[in-house]
């Protein structure tokens, strides 16, 4: 069953209004009409009443006895009874729907204020190290000049020892101006007090000199 929207539900309770009204105002017409019928038929009776009376006497003043009797005394007005009230009647039948009603006034719209702030709660756990990025092509700003700090001069170190004589090497090579290598070997009867070094031409440069660079000579080596 599809719930009643509010419209709907607003007229279909102006409806029920209305019906309700109806019934009220049929039934007051109707008890309006049954107290209107007993006046009515009370005057009717105390009119007809008099009426014999009134013709009792009559027949009585003619020396004759009147067929209804002599005129009584009429009673005293009894006390109006309220009965008790009857079953409702069987229901009528719907009415026509009432004029629209006028549009009702929108609510008003209540916008919540925030509330206070509640407190700071604990620092939460550091985070997993993130990934390592990429260079970056764009230079950053230059620093600010560094200050000279001259530290101040160092203690004197002490001598070193004299060191041992060396010995000579047992061959060495070495290259001339125009470029012609040469080895040099101890020659015989070598003394390393005083060494001598036969040296022999190993490459020569290209092209290949004039001089003939083929002949061994002999050279004090190093010490």
């Amino acid at each position: 069953m599809r719930a009643l929207t509010r419209v709907e539900a607003r007229k279909h309770r102006k409806r029920g209004d209305y019906m309700a009204a109806a019934v009220a105002l049929f039934a007051a017409l109707i008890l309006g009409m049954t107290i209107t019928a007993f006046v009515v038929l009370r005057s009717d009776l105390d009119a007809a009443n008099q009426a014999r009376d009134a013709l009792a006497r009559q027949v009585q003043g003619l020396g004759e006895k009147p067929v209804a009797g002599p005129p009584g005394s009429r009673g005293k007005t009894g006390e109006a009874v309220v009965g008790r009230t009857g079953l409702p009647g069987p229901q009528g039948a719907p009415g026509s729907p009432g004029p629209k009603g006028a549009s009702g006034k929108a609510a008003p719209t209540i916008t919540p204020s925030p509330g206070p702030s509640g407190p700071s709660g604990p620092p939460g756990p550091a985070g997993p190290a993130g990934q390592v990025g990429a260079d970056s092509t764009v230079p950053g700003p230059s620093g600010p000049p560094g200050q000279d700090a001259t530290g101040a001069p160092g203690a004197n170190g002490r001598d070193g020892a004299d060191g041992k004589d060396g010995s000579p090497p047992a061959e060495w090579t070495y290259t001339d101006t125009s470029g012609v290598t040469y080895r040099c070997s101890p020659v015989d009867g070598f003394d390393p007090r005083n060494p001598r070094y036969r040296c022999t031409p190993t490459s020569t440069p290209n092209p290949t000199p004039t001089s003939d660079s083929s002949t061994a000579a002999v050279f004090r080596g190093p010490r």
